[in-house]
């Protein structure tokens, strides 16, 4: 067993437990949820920016007073408007009609993808304002299979190739924020 995995899978669990206790029953005990939460996420992901993250939630002015169900709200909110954002950027592209044919087929497919990516998102918040939050996990992360398989469309072009790299590492990041935030609202149950 490669020992710095071991710690990190402790580490991970340990900032996951004093998340859930902080934020026992949607009361937050103290200090700043939103750079509290980011602060955790980006420890235990290093894909999560720290920055991108505090900046995203604290666009909506609601989060400055938001419990932890708000912040689960409004992250799930955040990340709809980005996929719609990236649905309509694609589309713009496309009726540009400069790419070459193979970069305009994976656009394509990606508007598709991110349009599938919208709807889990939208099945996502109704799982969890019914309190389904292992369902709307589900759909959350299936969100964020979707805007990757985009990204997958584009390896061959090569990794420096940037068209939607951007837009898809922040749809990323959001959803994950998302998935973060109801699991620990879910807390360590098996099956809910």
């Amino acid at each position: 067993m490669n020992p710095s995995i071991s710690l990190l899978s402790l580490i991970s669990s340990i900032l996951h437990c004093l998340l859930v206790l902080n934020f026992c029953g949607g009361v937050y005990v103290k200090g700043d949820i939103v750079s509290d939460i980011c602060k955790g996420q980006s420890m235990a992901d290093p894909r999560i920016n720290y920055d991108f993250c505090v900046s995203s939630l604290e666009a909506n002015p609601l989060s400055k007073t938001s419990d932890i169900s708000g912040l689960a709200v409004i992250s799930m909110d955040l990340c709809l408007k980005n996929a719609t954002y990236i649905d309509t950027y694609i589309d713009s592209i496309l009726k540009d009609g400069k790419a070459e044919p193979r970069i305009l087929r994976n656009l394509k497919d990606c508007m598709e993808y991110y349009s599938t990516a919208s709807e889990n998102v939208q099945k996502a918040m109704k799982a969890f304002n019914g309190k389904y939050y292992y369902e709307a996990i589900n759909y959350i992360n299936n969100a964020g299979i979707w805007a990757d398989t985009c990204k997958l469309g584009f390896t061959e072009f090569g990794d420096d190739f940037s068209l939607l790299k951007k837009q898809d590492n922040d749809f990323f990041q959001l959803t994950s924020i998302s998935l973060n935030i109801i699991a620990i609202i879910r807390g360590p149950k098996i099956l809910q």
